[in-house]
């Protein structure tokens, strides 16, 4: 059985407060001092343990693999606010047993837009890795794990081996998630498919003293995943899982610390990158028609665009990406790419309930989804306003 551990980095430039009047006052967008705080603070609890963690287990055990993905937003602002975070991730890199993940420069919806927005993020994101890392990605994921035939199709036409999807049982249809399938759409595309469950057990339930297998440990963990019929299993989850999701405290570390010894007690386990598995021959083909994502109980885009607020301010965003990119400014459409992140639409979230609900409240830092939006509005508008004066003087210069 290969196990596949794949960590996602990624944070966002967060709002300043911009009110309706403040249009055309030439305030920032973004909240410099509070994304600067916000980012040192998860460095210091979950960035730096937890990738000097990772980092000494590749090289104290030739057997450990593990894959990640870094948006360019978490690289930009880890340049500005904390670059020995960098610098542990080429540390993890030069050991040539962690892959990197292709994925949109920005965390961004740009997979539901028309034109060539999601080429060009996806090449601007490649780019990037090459530049910092020195690597090519050959795995590509979309935002939040989104996946359907259409993006299949994509990743093919960008010549990308294989997606990571969501092993969820509207998708697999009575199989199991612990087989490499291939895209229904694009044979040629492997898909790599998150178990959630066991995702789930560290992602989710780590910390829960009232699950019924707390303390989780890795011994007991290495059991189940030992335990499980198949060829791979998928360990998915957000990096901050560790040090900041659960805090040290929980003792979420000095599972991650003790699991590669853990592992190595039971024959049947090995790691593999997200490459590695790639290579293993497909069990069937698989059809997503529609987009699914890792997101929610629904498994839908709905955390994004659920509600009328979210397709109000999406709709908007995107008839103002048609003059960011007219306009030919590139601080605008910069701006327009940062505004384009899919955590703001998160943060606009009203529907559901129960962990749904208080998965989307521990992410957002607004009183409510209503003045998420409105601030969110407030900034577009004035974007928008900048991108039809952009649009002026360079018609201006033609004429």
């Amino acid at each position: 059985m290969k196990l596949v551990l794949y960590l996602h980095l990624h944070q966002p430039y967060r709002l300043a407060r911009f009110r309706y009047i403040d249009l055309g006052s030439g305030r920032p967008y973004f909240d410099d001092d509070r994304n600067r705080s916000i980012f040192q603070g998860i460095a210091a609890r979950s960035y730096r343990p937890t990738l000097g963690l990772l980092a000494e287990a590749l090289e104290r055990r030739p057997d450990f693999r593990v894959s990640l993905s870094v948006t360019g937003t978490f690289v930009e602002q880890a340049e500005a606010f904390a670059p020995d975070v960098l610098d542990l991730l080429r540390r993890m890199v030069r050991t040539g047993r962690c892959a990197l993940v292709g994925e949109t420069y920005y965390h961004s919806l740009a997979f539901l837009l028309p034109g060539p927005e999601l080429t060009e993020e996806v090449d601007q994101h490649r780019a990037m890795l090459r530049d910092r890392f020195g690597v090519v990605p050959k795995v590509l994921r979309m935002t939040e794990l989104a996946y359907s035939d259409e993006l299949a199709r994509f990743a093919a036409h960008q010549r990308f081996h294989a997606m990571l999807a969501e092993g969820w049982e509207g998708l697999l249809e009575g199989r199991e998630t612990t087989h490499v399938y291939c895209a229904a759409s694009e044979p040629t595309i492997a898909l790599l498919l998150r178990h959630y469950r066991l995702s789930d057990d560290v992602g989710f339930r780590f910390s829960a003293q009232t699950w019924n297998e707390h303390p989780l440990t890795a011994e007991k963990y290495a059991g189940w995943l030992a335990a499980t019929p198949g060829e791979m299993i998928g360990l998915f989850m957000d990096f901050e899982t560790f040090g900041e999701h659960h805090a040290s405290s929980t003792g979420i570390l000095d599972f991650l610390r003790a699991l590669p010894n853990a592992v190595a007690a039971h024959p049947s386990l090995s790691w593999a990158t997200v490459e590695e598995a790639a290579a293993l021959p497909p069990r069937g083909a698989l059809s997503a028609p529609r987009t699914i994502s890792w997101a929610d109980q629904n498994r839908d885009l709905g955390a994004w665009l659920g509600n009328d607020l979210q397709q109000s301010a999406f709709e908007a965003a995107k008839k103002v990406g048609v003059l960011a990119r007219k306009a030919g400014d590139p601080d605008v459409l910069r701006d327009w790419r940062r505004l384009l992140t899919s955590d703001h639409f998160y943060y606009m979230y009203v529907e559901g309930h129960g962990a749904d609900k208080s998965v989307h409240q521990y992410f957002s830092s607004y009183g409510s989804p209503f003045d998420a939006y409105a601030n969110y509005m407030n900034a577009l508008t004035d974007l928008r306003r900048r991108a039809h004066e952009a649009l002026r003087r360079s018609e201006a210069v033609v004429g």
